[in-house]
C-alpha cells in the first residue's frame, strides 16, 4: 500500500457510474448504420476505460472501495 500525504477531495473518491447502455435486441442492431455502430462502440469503449481508470485510482487512495472492473471480451 502506498501512503498518500494529501487526501484528494470526496468527489475524486466516488466509483464511477456506469450506465446500463443500449437494449441487446438483434432486431434493432440492422437499425443503426455501420459507420454510427462503429462511433458507439469506439465511444463505449473509451467511456468504460476512463471508468475502469477512475475506480482504480479511487481504489488507490481507499483501497476496496469500487469493485473490481470486468475485463472487455
Amino acid at each position: 500500500m502506498v501512503k498518500v500525504k494529501d487526501t484528494p477531495p470526496a468527489e475524486l473518491l466516488t466509483c464511477a457510474t456506469r450506465p446500463e447502455g443500449l437494449p441487446e435486441d438483434s432486431s434493432l442492431i440492422a437499425q443503426i448504420p455501420t459507420k454510427i455502430r462503429a462511433g458507439i462502440i469506439r465511444l463505449a469503449r473509451a467511456f468504460a476505460g476512463n471508468a475502469d481508470r477512475a475506480d482504480r485510482l479511487v481504489n488507490w487512495n481507499v483501497p476496496g472501495s469500487c469493485p473490481a472492473a470486468k475485463t472487455a471480451p
